[in-house]
C-alpha cells in the first residue's frame, strides 16, 4: 500500500480538517461557536462531540477565540488612553476655469474613553482598583483573615 487511506473521507475531514483555517478565522472575526456550527452545516451536538474527541478542534477554537481578544484588549486599551488619527479630506477647486483637486491631511485627537479607563484598570489593577473602595478594602480584610485562619488550621 502506498500509505494513503482507502474510502470516503469522513465527516470530520469534510468538515473540520479541510476548513481549519476558515473555522479560526471565523473565531478571530467575533463568530459564535453556534455561527460556525451553521456554517459547516453540522448539528451542535456533533460540533461539541468533536470538540471533546479532537483535541485539534479545541485548539482551533481557542487559538481563534484568543486573537479576538488579544485584539479586542489592544483597542480597549487604545480606547483607554486616546491618542490622535489623520483624516485626509478631498476637496475640489475650479480655478481659471480647470477643476483642481487639493487634499488636505487633518490630525485629530481623541480624548481618553472614560468607561474604558475603568475597565481597564478594574481587569488589570484589580488590588487598587474598584468602583466602591470601600469594597475593596473590606475584601481585603476578608482574604487576610482567610490567610490567617488557613494558617492555623495547618497547625
Amino acid at each position: 500500500m502506498n500509505g494513503k487511506k482507502r474510502g470516503r473521507k469522513s465527516l470530520y475531514e469534510k468538515k473540520i480538517l479541510l476548513n481549519k483555517k476558515n473555522i479560526k478565522s471565523m473565531f478571530e472575526q467575533g463568530a459564535t461557536e453556534r455561527q460556525v456550527i451553521k456554517w459547516l452545516g453540522i448539528s451542535a451536538d456533533t460540533f461539541y462531540r468533536w470538540k471533546k474527541q479532537y483535541s485539534e478542534l479545541s485548539d482551533i477554537c481557542k487559538e481563534g477565540k484568543q486573537e479576538l481578544i488579544s485584539k479586542l484588549r489592544g483597542k480597549l486599551v487604545e480606547r483607554a488612553l486616546g491618542g490622535s488619527y489623520t483624516e485626509e479630506r478631498t476637496t475640489t477647486k475650479i480655478v481659471d476655469g480647470k477643476e483642481q483637486k487639493e487634499t488636505i491631511k487633518i490630525t485629530k485627537m481623541v480624548l481618553p474613553d472614560v468607561a474604558a479607563l475603568n475597565l481597564c484598570l478594574k481587569n488589570y489593577d484589580k488590588e487598587n482598583w474598584a468602583n466602591d473602595p470601600q469594597m475593596l478594602d473590606i475584601k481585603k480584610e476578608e482574604n487576610e483573615i482567610r490567610r490567617k485562619k488557613a494558617e492555623a488550621d495547618d497547625w
